[in-house]
């Protein structure tokens, strides 16, 4: 057999033991990002304002006549990740199981994978505070502009406060008065949004979420929780403190309004070749995406603070 034989061997192996473990943990990103293949250098989103409300018209008379304002372009450019890693041909001369012995190397690439995709992806809204969104302001802001012509008018998508009943109540409030098309027309508050949080907040959505969280047993008080079934609560431990993120933000995310994307034009993949010089057998991850977020109204947020 020959060194290029025993290389290529292992690559099947190797590529099911690295795409093994990037798929083995559950990943959140695709229950909060719109996944999409793209294989064109770039990827861009054109938004279009709608059309305004009708309005009165006289017999006889011209009018009526409206246009779609262009909104804030977003391009999504792909880049490379890669990792690697080699065995000598003296390790494989002098063992007959160098390479199998390599398989936790494989899987640790897997895993480094996918924790690069969700570490970006978590990433857009925990710097979401800081980081601009299409419209030159950050992600959650009280400053997003109606549209790119009437920016006088302003949105506001920035929740303030701690995650609690009391908070969660204003916040519909805040998403009822600022929830606006580009064309001023209030947007239908899509159903089963999400409640993405880090894991230091798993006892408090629990019970802000639980159906007798008012509940309270020494007394008379039955009281129902109207958000109990309203919010699909999503636990990202990518969000936490000791990961970068905050133990305290949270978010209330629209994932049907896919503004939020995650775009691959090359999802992991597995290689290997011989190098001769050097006399080592190279293999090869790599994988092409980009994330980001399209328009503000892909959801609300608070620091938490």
């Amino acid at each position: 057999m020959t060194r290029a034989e025993v290389a290529q061997l292992y690559t099947p192996i190797y590529d099911e033991f690295m795409l093994q473990e990037y798929g083995e943990e559950t990943q959140v990103h695709p229950k909060v990002f719109d996944v999409i293949e793209d294989s064109t250098k770039e990827y861009k989103v054109d938004g279009l304002s709608g059309l305004g409300e009708w309005v009165d018209a006289n017999e006889d008379a011209d009018g009526g006549v409206d246009a779609p304002v262009l909104g804030y372009p977003k391009t999504f450019t792909q880049t490379k990740f890669w990792k690697k890693f080699y065995a000598t041909f003296e390790a494989v001369d002098q063992d007959e199981y160098a390479l199998l012995k390599k398989e936790g190397e494989a899987r640790a690439m897997g895993i480094g994978a996918r924790a690069k995709v969700e570490r970006d992806t978590a990433g857009i809204l925990i710097n979401g505070f800081a980081t601009a969104c299409p419209d030159g302001q950050y992600l959650f802001s009280n400053s997003h502009p109606k549209n790119s012509e009437e920016t006088g008018t302003t949105y506001d998508n920035l929740l303030s406060g701690a995650l609690s009943h009391d908070n969660l109540e204003l916040a519909e409030t805040q998403i009822a008065g600022n929830f606006m098309s580009p064309s001023g027309i209030p947007i239908p508050t899509p159903e089963s949004p999400l409640l993405v949080h880090a894991p230091a907040l798993r006892g408090v959505v629990a019970r802000l979420l639980s159906d007798r969280a008012n509940e309270q047993p020494d007394t008379t008080v039955r009281n129902i929780n109207r958000f109990a079934g309203k919010y699909t609560p999503v636990e990202w431990r990518y969000l936490a403190a000791d990961m970068g993120g905050s133990d305290t933000a949270w978010f209330i995310i629209f994932p049907s309004m896919k503004m939020l994307k995650l775009i691959w034009s090359a999802k992991p993949s597995f290689s290997a070749w011989i190098d001769e010089q050097l006399e080592r057998y190279w293999f090869k991850g790599r994988m092409l995406n980009d994330c980001g977020a399209s328009d503000w109204r892909c959801g609300f947020g608070s620091t938490g603070l």
